[in-house]
């Protein structure tokens, strides 16, 4: 990797902000804070962070955020939980108010990034990655090459209708869902359960986080298995906070075996994928850093531009 400076790497949630100091090459100082409903609020924040790390001379700020992040504008295009990003535009506007430079990056797409120059995609070519958190995020990888362009992702039919059905079991799946759904259920206020917590409701026998569980495995193996269809991916990597859960892979893979093993519930999209072939076991693998892939991808972003404008500014002297 290239020589940076320190770095402030933020990966920007609907439920938190997760942020870590990037220096000699390793991640440290790592926490959370609960995501900010204001750009205000959101400067304020970040700014008593530079504060704090002051004596380290922090250099720039490595950002990985949902939406879909326009390097040449400043702005995140699309929806998600953190509205805050998506009014007009935001990158420069965040460097003014820090003083830094700052790059942006998806959430998914620093996922992949990470895992495919130091992760569990270092050997593939064609991979997808699944990152689990407020949402679902989806990063593609065609030929060694994350598809970071919208043109890109959606110009197949195939993307339209994975999306689609990732975008419908979105509640179904996020951690951050299933604490609100079972907090409700069982009479609490929406935000007073997590997603660790909804587990440890199931290990003390909650019948309500046992079934709330359940469903998540088998919409999150629903996904598995359309991605797969659509894709045909070498791997799919899955990561996110849930990703260190260690019974995660193998009650997943327990559950897509048997919607496999039984009547064929995909039947109705067989003809969009025009593959005669029969559904095929996904390869999936839980990303290597887990819920630090987005922060480390945030900072090999930072050093991509960073290199790139370093270089620019030599050839032109």
């Amino acid at each position: 990797m290239q020589h940076t400076p320190v770095l402030l790497a933020l990966d920007i949630g609907g439920s938190a902000v997760k942020y870590g100091i990037w220096q000699n090459e390793a991640l440290s100082h790592q926490s959370s804070f609960p995501t900010p409903l204001t750009r205000k609020q959101f400067y304020t924040a970040i700014q008593q962070l530079c504060e704090e790390f002051a004596a380290l001379a922090i250099g720039g700020i490595a950002v990985s955020c949902p939406g879909e992040p326009d390097e040449t504008t400043g702005i995140v295009h699309g929806m998600s939980y953190v509205p805050f990003l998506h009014v007009g535009e935001f990158q420069q506007e965040f460097a003014a108010q820090l003083g830094l430079p700052v790059t942006l990056q998806n959430d998914a797409d620093s996922a992949a990034l990470a895992e495919m120059t130091l992760g569990v995609g270092r050997h593939y070519q064609n991979a997808l990655f699944t990152i689990i958190g407020s949402g679902v995020g989806l990063a593609v990888v065609k030929e060694g090459k994350i598809l970071k362009d919208s043109a890109e992702k959606i110009d197949t039919f195939e993307k339209f209708v994975a999306d689609k059905i990732k975008v419908m079991k979105n509640s179904k799946v996020s951690p951050v869902q299933l604490g609100r759904t079972v907090a409700l259920k069982n009479f609490k206020w929406p935000r007073t359960l997590d997603g660790k917590d909804v587990f440890e409701l199931a290990k003390q026998g909650n019948t309500v986080a046992l079934q709330e569980i359940e469903r998540m495995y088998e919409a999150l193996a629903e996904i598995m298995i359309v991605l797969n269809e659509a894709y045909s991916p070498e791997i799919i990597g899955l990561g996110g906070g849930i990703s260190t859960n260690p019974e995660l892979l193998p009650k997943l893979n327990e559950q897509i075996r048997q919607q496999l093993s039984t009547q064929n519930k995909f039947s109705l999209f067989k003809p969009l994928y025009k593959k005669e072939a029969a559904t095929q076991m996904p390869k999936i693998e839980i990303c290597h850093f887990k819920k630090d892939a987005n922060l480390i991808g945030a900072v090999l972003h930072f050093q991509e531009v960073y290199h790139l404008n370093k270089k620019q500014n030599q050839e032109q002297e």
